[in-house]
């Protein structure tokens, strides 16, 4: 099979390897799409998390085209979308449910350690069906199906800021998982939403899928913005948003984000950085914030897939470009131009 291998920074390159091999727990999916993550971004830029040789790609979709002898409920045939996350069942994070934090799994995870899905074919480990494969109703189309994984991380996002109605949120950053994260907050029921970013591409969507206000941060300064709106935050510093998610990645954003949050709100960091982001820490000190990172997601999965066959969540505006395997270079270099891409795919 033809697949694109990680050589080193901002080098990738297909060759053709060999197909992978299905063992009795396991299914081999042909691959339909496969979307490029912001920590992809991270790997292609600086070699992060993977080492020469990795197959990466872990938001996929495609067809079972192989199924272990030990395998059920899922058959040849069937369209599916898994949770990349190997985890090892015996570390104290997963023996106390937070098995996304598993301490030792990402190391034997599909793209991390084993092969991903940039590739013809991916194989997927240990399969429990409405566990880590999920099967795809009809209604579900295959770009959508592989938006699955980023919408969890969205969803996991917005749950764990839990939203009230009378909430106003704000969300830094909308890109992939900073726009889903506009739409999970608004299925959850919060009342107003800001978004923040500089293309305008990324504002105008984010205001179809539900953002109240948008803030273009070229023409504005996102934290003199949100004071406008909410007010001025308590001892005359910074604003006064319930809630805010950092999701751009940019290390003085996050200094931005903790002073746009009142005091007793809530931030919750979306994103990964490079270098040290600085931050007034002793805001979150006199404002008693809760300040925690969101990684992931935890059984959201089955619930995405039922929010996306119900019309309630859309995929399709977020995927801006879609590449052959071969062209996946220029896929990623698309990626990185945030005035141009949302969401960028690989279609082997």
């Amino acid at each position: 099979m033809k697949a694109a291998i990680f050589e080193g920074p901002e080098t990738l390159t297909v060759h053709t390897v060999a197909d992978p091999e299905c063992g009795p727990d396991d299914i081999i999916v042909k691959v339909a799409d496969c979307g490029i993550c912001g920590s992809d971004l991270h790997s292609y830029i600086e070699g992060a998390f993977v080492a020469p040789g990795q197959i990466m790609g872990h938001e996929f979709s495609g067809t079972v085209i192989e199924a272990g002898s030990r395998v059920e409920g899922v058959v040849v045939g069937d369209r599916v979308t898994a949770v990349p996350l190997t985890v090892c069942g015996r570390c104290p994070r997963c023996l106390e449910g937070s098995t996304h934090l598993c301490e030792v799994g990402l190391a034997e995870s599909v793209a991390y350690g084993l092969p991903g899905a940039f590739a013809e074919y991916v194989r997927v480990p240990n399969v429990v069906r409405g566990g880590n494969v999920h099967v795809l109703p009809a209604s579900v189309d295959d770009p959508s199906a592989a938006l699955v994984e980023p919408l969890a991380v969205a969803l996991h996002a917005a749950k764990l800021a839990d939203p009230l109605p009378t909430d106003t949120c704000v969300v830094i950053g909308l890109g992939s998982i900073g726009i889903n994260t506009v739409q999970m907050l608004k299925v959850m029921g919060a009342g107003r939403i800001i978004g923040i970013d500089v293309s305008p591409t990324r504002l105008e969507i984010a205001r179809q899928f539900g953002a109240d206000i948008t803030i273009n941060g070229r023409e504005r300064d996102p934290l003199e913005a949100v004071t406008e709106i909410t007010g001025v935050g308590a001892y005359g510093v910074g604003a006064r948003a319930d809630i805010v998610i950092e999701a751009s990645g940019v290390p003085a954003l996050l200094g931005q984000a903790i002073s746009m949050t009142r005091a007793a709100g809530k931030l919750r960091i979306a994103a990964l950085y490079e270098g040290e982001p600085p931050i007034p820490a002793n805001q979150i000190v006199q404002k008693e914030m809760s300040v925690s990172g969101t990684f992931a997601y935890k059984g959201e999965f089955g619930q995405v897939i039922e929010l996306l066959a119900a019309g309630r969540v859309q995929a399709a505006p977020v995927i801006t470009h879609t590449f052959a395997l071969d062209d996946i270079e220029q896929a990623f270099r698309t990626q990185l131009d945030k005035d141009i891409s949302i969401k960028v795919q690989v279609a082997p």
